[in-house]
């Protein structure tokens, strides 16, 4: 949920940082962030302070909802049908206290007696919580989940007091506590769904204990009346789960703000043949870990300071449809990032079968705070169209497994744990608050309420009718159904029918015809579970594969894989004939293609088919996983067929390549045992001895995966590749082709063209290739070959080459001694949190001992007493930017670009400001603490004897171009190169706080930390 936010003094801290670090991603990491105790952040706003200052659009205000004491430590709110606010509160956040004899979480009923929009009566409805996350109003109480349970409360006497605790499923893993099941909410098909936060468990229902549903990486949903319960979507990892109007699922993770959760694990599970590598859409068009415009005072990041100012602990994703705010707020997502004190919108749009997200103002927030304490993890949509914002209101965010041993001694992990907020974004001009009075509402009045614009009334009005399951709705909701204007009423109206038990196949063969896409998908989604039953609405579906909206074809083609009928597979190959270039309607159709992959293949390539016409990427990826399935089989006649069919002289050489490569995929999966006959190794031969390679590569692998190793042909098409490979008379695309070869060759055959290939007198793209090569080779000699050359790599090879010796634990050893014997320095491995882990945590004993003597679980710095000694005398000075221009221009403008000043040599300055003070001023003193591949200063002899220093800025086939200071600089052409290393050390260079006073360093750092726009 929440990446480390800390505060504390600078005096006695552990100082010690990186300037910059590559970030590689890991499932559930989050960042470290050390503010120094500067002014303004010591302590936190009050509500109205932090109101006064933050920015949101000119249109909107915020106001304040409720405030401790009333609420401490909130994390998530829902309203109840009367309109009163259910607060969870994590009291025992990061860990409970020593000492505490019992859970300090609860739930508190916040209510607004005089209608103002605030919150001034507090009653705690229930406690002794374990870290609840999260809470839904049901049947005049509400579900908790307080891992491992979720819990059934109810209020009976009236007391605003829970007298009823009921737990209702069970199983839920306790973890990191930002990560433990969350996120309820009540789903538009009348399931509950929650997230599980990335974790493993198995979760049952306590009715029925001995049936558990494992949920390792999985979301779930769930029926609280009937304890059904089974995995929804693959999980995010992350804090909070949403759907727009039309039920499609979206997710949140920290850096990876918002995603789009394309498949229900009902529809892959039934052909578990089918791999895929992940089910979720990436989705932003402003990319994962995306920049951000923070107003607070940047905080420095200990252990990914390369996320400052974007996204790092993305949570609380919501979709806003409240009718209130104006129409450029609804329909759209809000994120908050508890980091950089914001919530961000995304404004969504469909793109082929998934969506496309883009914000809705360049270089701006929804909302953005200057209170650093400001800890927004959560919102709501409120019954009168308001969005609520959840503020948690800390000073260290953060679960106490992710802070470094030394950092965590220096803190109060609890600072702020008696403080919390909600707030309320209403328009500009106010909103009235509401009190609806749904509990005792008539039928006609919730069914009425179906059609408002408010969703979270939608919702509640839906939720509602289903618990009473008051069967005089069922003609009002199919006069809706028929009648209504709003799409939204007609889907509601649909799937309220559906939770009655009132839908008919006359219903859904309406709704197929809807005007609107999401209401033929949701009638898609209910025509599963009938189709088998009602010849019209089989028909219905097979009709539709024309369907003018990408969503909804591929919701068909879903729903088609659950109908046996034989007309299915060719209604699936005309849906992929229109949508074979998007990625999910690909999986989709093999969702459902359960059987008969060889016969589809050997469709799509008869001879009038317009499919083959045509070669595509996505067309290539689709006839991939077709091959893929069809190798899966582990039978060898449907191999042989597959094999004849690429063996097709008259076929594009794309087409025959992907089958192969599919066949090879398919294959490795079942460790294939079934041999070979002759026709088998006479088609594999036959291509093995073309000359065009890319067919001799995918060929190559099919004769691996069913034991031919012993072929003329083989050993004549690597023993060719190791010379074409070399041979600059070749184009760069051939040799790239003979690198991939070689990959699938022996150490023996291939290791010594490969290691040349490294050298960076080649191509740039021959070298990354040769060394991605190098890595397939499974011999142990690999990892030495390749370290011998480090200094000499590029920062590209560099990054190759570390990814294979940290993923190996045999290469473990030569890393650690080489930094043991100082043949590498640690700065110049540039490693992020996750890679020094690698080898404290996740190696040998003695490699864990060893590694834990060069570097710790902090950051490593090489100048760490002068970085000790500036930083408590630099961050409390107050610095003057006019003067630190002076200082920057004098000092760094000769190598950085910082708004129209200087020269672009090192890493461009502009958005300096998003890095903390103690961030910066480390990069200034120690430069080479962990140095940016792209960024280390080389040394290039020429045969002529020439010496040229500088960073690589510009690569070629032909030539290297090296940048020094001022700009200047050379290329020299790759044939006049004799040898290119380096020292390890960055082009800065050490000790530039010479001759400067404290106050000069404190003005530069106030220069770099402006907005240079």
């Amino acid at each position: 949920m929440h990446p480390l936010v800390l505060h504390a003094k600078c005096a006695g801290r552990i100082l010690s940082i990186a300037n910059s670090l590559t970030f590689r991603c890991a499932f559930i990491l989050l960042p470290l962030v050390v503010s120094c105790a500067r002014k303004g952040t010591e302590v936190s706003m009050d509500p109205e302070r932090f109101i006064a200052t933050a920015r949101i659009d000119e249109n909107l205000r915020i106001e304040l909802a409720a405030r401790e004491p009333n609420v401490v430590d909130p994390v998530a709110i829902a309203f109840d049908a009367a309109g009163r606010m259910y607060a969870v509160e994590m009291r025992d956040y990061p860990s409970e206290p020593h000492g505490v004899s019992k859970p300090l979480g609860r739930v508190t009923l916040l209510e607004d007696t005089d209608l103002d929009g605030y919150y001034e009566k507090a009653t705690v409805f229930a406690d002794g919580l374990q870290y609840p996350t999260s809470v839904l109003p049901w049947r005049d109480g509400v579900l908790v989940t307080s891992p491992p349970d979720i819990v059934f409360f109810k209020d009976t006497n009236g007391d605003g007091k829970a007298d009823i605790k009921e737990v209702l499923f069970s199983g839920f893993p306790v973890a990191n506590t930002q990560h433990n099941v969350n996120g309820l909410f009540w789903g538009l098909d009348n399931w509950v769904y929650a997230a599980n936060g990335g974790n493993n468990g198995a979760g049952y229902s306590v009715k029925s204990p001995d049936r558990k549903v494992s949920i390792r990486g999985m979301d779930f949903r769930f029926r609280p009346d009937t304890g059904e319960i089974q995995t929804s979507y693959e999980s995010t990892g992350g804090f909070g789960i949403a759907t727009d109007s039309w039920g499609h699922m979206f997710g949140t993770h920290n850096t990876n703000h918002i995603q789009h959760m394309a498949f229900r694990t009902e529809y892959l599970a039934r052909n578990p043949r089918l791999v895929v590598p992940s089910t979720r859409q990436q989705i932003s068009d402003h990319e994962s870990s995306a920049q951000l415009y923070q107003i607070s005072v940047p905080e420095t990041r200990f252990n990914h300071p390369e996320q400052s100012g974007h996204f790092s602990g993305g949570c609380g994703l919501t979709f806003y449809e409240g009718g209130a705010l104006g129409a450029e707020y609804d329909g759209s997502f809000f994120v908050t990032d508890v980091v950089v004190n914001v919530v961000h919108q995304d404004v969504v749009s469909p793109d082929g079968a998934s969506f496309r997200a883009r914000r809705q103002r360049d270089r701006v927030e929804f909302l953005a705070g200057k209170d650093n304490w400001f800890r927004p993890v959560n919102m709501a949509v409120g019954p009168e169209g308001a969005l609520y914002l959840v503020d948690m209101h800390r000073a260290v965010i953060e679960h106490p497994e992710w802070i470094p041993d030394p950092v965590a001694k220096q803190l109060n992990i609890w600072a702020g744990n008696d403080k919390g907020r909600v707030y309320r974004i209403v328009p500009r001009s106010g909103l009235k608050p509401s009190r609806p009075q749904f509990s005792s509402a008539a039928a006609q009045v919730l069914v009425d309420s179906l059609a408002s614009p408010n969703k979270w009334r939608r919702d509640t009005a839906q939720r509602l009718l289903v618990e009473r399951q008051d069967r005089t709705a069922v003609p009002l909701l199919a006069r809706l159904l028929s009648e209504s204007g709003s799409p939204q009423a007609r889907v509601h109206a649909l799937w309220t029918l559906e939770g009655l038990g009132g839908i008919t196949p006359d219903h859904v063969i309406a709704a197929l015809g809807d005007a609107h896409p999401g209401v033929r998908e949701s009638a898609l989604r209910i025509a599963e579970r009938i189709q088998q039953q009602s010849e019209p609405v089989r028909q219905a579906l097979l009709g539709m594969t024309r369907d003018p909206d990408a969503r909804v074809r591929f919701q068909l083609s879903l729903s088609l894989g659950f109908d046996k009928d034989p007309r299915v597979p060719n209604a699936l190959l005309e849906i992929i004939r229109q949508d074979v270039e998007h990625e999910p309607s690909r999986i989709a159709v093999l969702s459902s293609l359960t059987e008969g992959s060889e016969q589809a293949l050997a469709l799509l390539f008869s001879t009038h088919d317009p499919f083959r016409t045509q070669v595509t990427a996505g067309r290539r990826e689709f006839v991939r996983q077709l091959a893929a399935l069809t190798g899966s089989y582990n039978e060898k006649s449907r191999i042989s067929a597959a094999l004849r069919l690429a063996g097709e002289s008259n076929l594009q050489e794309g087409w025959r390549i992907s089958i192969l490569d599919g066949l090879a995929d398919g294959l490795s999966r079942v460790q294939y045992s079934q041999g070979h006959d002759p026709a088998m190794r006479a088609a594999i031969e036959g291509m093995l001895r073309s000359e065009r390679t890319p067919l001799v590569r995918a060929a190559l692998r099919v004769a691996a995966a069913v034991g031919i190793s012993d072929s003329a042909a083989q050993a004549a098409a690597l023993s060719r590749a190791t010379k074409r490979a070399l041979d600059e008379n070749l184009s760069l695309e051939r040799r790239l082709e003979e690198v991939e070869l070689l990959a699938l060759g022996s150490y023996d055959e291939a290791a010594n063209t490969l290691l040349a290939l490294m050298e960076p007198r080649q191509s740039l793209d021959l070298q990354v290739a040769a060394a991605r090569a190098i890595g397939q080779l499974r011999d142990d000699r690999t990892g030495r070959a390749a370290l011998s050359g480090w200094r000499r790599y590029s920062p590209q090879v560099r990054s190759a080459v570390l990814n294979l010796l940290l993923g190996r634990t045999a290469f473990h050893e030569l890393l650690v001694s080489a930094l043991e014997k100082k043949q590498l320095a640690f700065g110049e491995l540039n490693l992020n949190l996750e890679q020094r882990r690698r080898l404290l945590w996740h190696s040998t004993e003695d490699i864990k001992r060893r590694a834990a003597a060069l570097f710790g679980d902090q950051e490593f710095s090489n100048r760490k007493k002068v970085v000790d000694q500036y930083l408590p005398e630099v961050a409390h000075l107050q610095g003057d930017p006019a003067h630190g221009e002076m200082q920057f221009r004098t000092l760094c403008a000769k190598c950085h670009v910082l708004g129209n000043i200087g020269t672009a040599v090192g890493p461009n300055l502009n958005m300096a400001f998003s890095k903390g003070q103690e961030d910066l001023l480390t990069s200034i003193l120690d430069p080479n603490a962990a140095i940016e591949p792209e960024y280390t200063n080389y040394l290039v002899t020429t045969k002529k004897g020439d010496l040229i220093t500088g960073i690589i800025k510009g690569e070629t086939p032909a030539s290297i171009t090296l940048m020094r200071a001022n700009g200047e600089s050379d290329s020299v052409l790759r044939n006049e190169i004799k040898e290119v290393r380096t020292d390890g050390l960055s082009l800065m260079p050490e000790g530039l706080e010479q001759g400067l006073k404290r106050q000069d360093l404190a003005d530069l750092l106030a220069f770099l930390q402006q907005h240079h726009d």
